[in-house]
């Protein structure tokens, strides 16, 4: 009976040290392994974008990728409407965005914003229910209104 739990329990801490040891050889190399070159072709895959399922963060994060003028991003998260207007508005003092509230009606969210450069205000609708129920990932093209105000 003593040799058998003199066993097992060797077995035990024998596998726990390998397994230790395993781990050490297997995250040491790959830590210091250099980053992998850039790819050099042309044909690359769709990558997943996330999409805030919170339609505050979701407003202010659209009124960022404007203000940085990532168009690709402005389009992901805004229907083609809101793109348009945003577009037209153009995004001369677009950095200068600070929110100033919100409120909600009918199902969306509206976020307001006041421009601390030349005092105009945006309005961002995002659509609660699309937004929120958008899965782990959210939805794109939640943001379905915007408008300016003075």
């Amino acid at each position: 009976m003593k040799t058998t739990i003199r066993n097992r329990a060797a077995a035990l801490g024998i596998a726990a040290v390998a397994g230790l040891a395993g781990i050490g050889l297997a995250s040491g190399p790959a830590l210091a392994a250099p980053a992998p070159a850039a790819a050099t072709s042309t044909d690359t895959s769709p990558q997943s974008v996330h999409y805030p399922t919170d339609t505050g963060i979701y407003a202010d994060e659209l009124v960022r990728a404007w203000g940085a003028g990532n168009s690709e991003r402005v389009e992901g998260f805004a229907t083609p409407e809101v793109v348009e207007a945003l577009n037209e508005h153009g995004n001369e003092d677009a950095t200068h965005w600070v929110k100033t509230g919100g409120d909600g009606a009918a199902g969306t969210i509206y976020s307001d914003y006041e421009n601390t450069v030349t005092g105009e205000t945006m309005s961002v609708g995002v659509a609660n229910e699309e937004v929120s129920n958008g899965g782990e990932w959210g939805a794109p093209h939640g943001v379905h209104k915007v408008q300016f105000g003075t």
